[in-house]
């Protein structure tokens, strides 16, 4: 009786770790989007543009001046040819203040994203994936 007892209890056991492992395989397979190749592949379809100046414009806030690229290379370029002016929240002790200064000393290539409706700016690097997302301040 114990023989069966015992047997039914790892039938049991076995039976809930195979579901929960069903159940949470999203987290373990790798999915279209969780890799470099399909961020590259993303990446492709962004407008390019190169980081041309960031002055600080105050204790928590920086401008930046984004030039869009002329749809040299192969990712798309901006439709329009005029530099982008963006003023952002950004301290200057934060990581993201040395990072947009190391991207625009290499004047890297950055794919840009701006969600509609939204304050947020996403910024990433075409060279090695660095990414970063600001968040616009209101002019007015």
């Amino acid at each position: 009786m114990a023989n069966i007892v015992l047997a039914v209890g790892v039938a049991l056991l076995a039976w809930y770790l195979v579901s929960m492992v069903r159940r949470h395989r999203r987290g373990i397979v790798a999915e279209r989007g969780m890799s470099i190749g399909a961020d590259l592949g993303t990446l492709a379809d962004k407008p390019r543009v190169r980081l041309r100046a960031v002055t600080k414009a105050g204790p928590d806030r920086v401008r930046l001046v984004l030039t869009p690229e002329t749809g040299a290379g192969d990712g798309p370029g901006l439709t329009t040819s005029a530099d982008l002016d963006l003023l952002v929240f950004l301290r200057e002790e934060e990581f993201g203040f040395e990072l947009l200064n190391a991207w625009k000393r290499s004047q890297s290539s950055l794919a840009m994203v701006v969600p509609p409706d939204s304050r947020i700016v996403r910024l990433r690097s075409i060279d090695d994936l660095q990414p970063l997302t600001l968040r616009r301040v209101d002019e007015g």
